[in-house]
């Protein structure tokens, strides 16, 4: 389960649920992404299902108008297998 601080920016922060290959390099790759994309990673959680792939939930901070390039950057990540965004994010994508 994944619990945002309090202390994050309501406004500003997209939550993601992604579906990738569960390799040991796939978590620092997504938040070394979102940290080039001017992202702020406030929390994440990492489960494994088996298959060899693994459910990463993420919680960013991250400027709307910025919010659609980093989802479609991470979309397109090695090992990245599906993306999808909860809430009004995905609507107010910004772009």
């Amino acid at each position: 389960m994944l619990v945002v601080p309090a202390t994050a920016r309501l406004q500003a922060l997209v939550r993601l649920d992604l579906v990738v290959s569960d390799r040991p390099d796939v978590t620092q790759r997504v938040m070394a992404t979102c940290c080039r994309r001017q992202g702020t990673v406030v929390a994440l959680a990492l489960t494994r299902v088996g298959g060899g792939t693994a459910q990463l939930e993420l919680a960013v901070e991250v400027e709307p108008r910025l919010r659609r390039g980093l989802i479609d950057r991470i979309a397109g990540l090695v090992d990245v297998l599906d993306v999808r965004v909860r809430g009004r994010a995905a609507l107010e994508s910004g772009g």
